[in-house]
């Protein structure tokens, strides 16, 4: 006897924005656990002593005087991008493909769209107009 499997089956464009989510989400929380000890082990290579920095957080003060007493002010937005190589700059770059892959799995997801029989066009162009907020709001560009 044949045995039959109950399970449903996924449309493509569902199936591609599942996978990119969830591949690119574990590699950002990655990043972000690597980070810390990489902040720890090269502490010169960072913008604000981590030790100052953690010590000042669990003190209960705000963000403004943890960066004018730690990191001497705030360097300004997107500061990870010229301090990749340390600590802070690495675990920044974890939050950002962490963030941003919805705008990968949305690209992905209007592909899978236009091509399905018949083509999803309204269905593309939704999922390209989020991923353009997606990347907008990323790049500082668009606030909500």
């Amino acid at each position: 006897m044949k045995e039959t499997k109950n399970y449903l089956t996924q449309a493509r464009p569902q199936l591609i924005y599942g996978r990119c989510i969830y591949w690119l989400s574990i590699v950002a929380a990655m990043i972000c656990a690597i980070g810390p000890v990489i902040a720890m082990a090269f502490q010169d290579k960072n913008i604000m002593d981590p030790h100052y920095l953690f010590y000042s957080i669990w003190k209960g003060k705000t963000a403004e005087v943890i960066w004018q007493e730690v990191g001497g002010g705030f360097p300004g937005g997107h500061f990870w991008i010229h301090n990749l190589t340390g600590g802070e700059g690495f675990i920044q770059f974890g939050l950002v493909l962490g963030c941003s892959c919805a705008f990968v799995a949305l690209i992905g997801t209007a592909i899978a769209f236009l091509r399905e029989k018949p083509r999803a066009t309204g269905w593309a162009l939704l999922s390209l107009l989020v991923a353009s907020l997606v990347i907008l709001s990323a790049l500082g560009i668009y606030h909500t």
